[in-house]
């Protein structure tokens, strides 16, 4: 199994590839999205399962679980770009809900990737230093959603990496696994992070296949009711109806 070391190298290499620097918040669904050749899917999936990606000649697709907590999501996209970019031989891989030392070495590699892409180890050092919480400071559950807002990490996530850096033990950690959204708020945090996709974005996608069909009817390739069609197979009644988002659109 790599290292810790090597896969936040990784980490690393993958936001300098993604035109990121080393240590800020990032919005990973944007940036795939930016990346050539992937499909993103949004699905309700089992409660087991976590998401899925494939890999068929130049094409990706991330595949991620729509009634996951929107922090939860986010790891799961990082999860998946570790499987397509960093294992070679992988066509297709299904990926447990459960984030533990009992599963196999790709998928723990992957988890602790997804950690790192989304908050760099030294990044998460120098959080803690410039906030007081290192050595003798005793991790609050007030520090913990602090952090987990400022990477957009779902606490399990946080939990997780924390403990795996040895900024918790195991058994404080265990104590933390509570509800949180109800203290985010009280904080002053929105609690998207702790909430599903809402239902108009529960079966969704974004990336290249909506692309390709627009490129499609662009050149007179496809009818238009084929088009409709193509759409529709993605999940995105919203461009077949013109359906926007809610509120108004404004130029600025």
């Amino acid at each position: 199994m790599k290292s810790s070391i090597e896969l936040n190298s990784n980490a690393l290499k993958m936001r300098k590839y993604l035109n990121e620097d080393p240590s800020s918040p990032i919005d990973i669904f944007s940036l795939i999205n930016n990346l050539k050749n992937i499909t993103i899917i949004f699905y309700p999936m089992s409660d087991r399962i976590s998401g899925m990606c494939i890999r068929e000649g130049n094409s990706k697709i991330i595949a991620i679980n729509s009634n996951l907590s929107y922090g939860r999501q986010r790891f799961t996209a990082a999860h998946e770009v570790y499987h397509l970019f960093f294992e070679k031989e992988l066509r297709n891989v299904i990926c447990e809900m459960d984030i533990s030392e009992l599963k196999s070495d790709s998928e723990k590699e992957a988890d602790k990737f997804a950690s790192y892409l989304l908050a760099p180890y030294d990044s998460l050092r120098a959080y803690l230093e410039d906030n007081n919480m290192i050595d003798n400071h005793a991790l609050t559950i007030k520090d913990i959603i602090n952090m987990e807002q400022f990477y957009q990490l779902s606490h399990q996530t946080m939990l997780y990496r924390l403990t795996s850096d040895g900024y918790l033990d195991w058994n404080t950690s265990n104590n933390l696994k509570v509800s949180v959204s109800q203290k985010a708020m009280r904080l002053g945090y929105d609690d998207k992070l702790y909430k599903s996709s809402e239902e108009a974005k529960k079966y969704f996608s974004i990336g290249e296949y909506v692309q390709k069909v627009e490129e499609l009817k662009e050149r007179d390739l496809i009818s238009y009711g084929k088009y409709e069609e193509l759409l529709l197979d993605a999940f995105r009644a919203d461009i077949v109806y013109n359906q926007g988002s809610e509120g108004v659109e404004l130029n600025d």
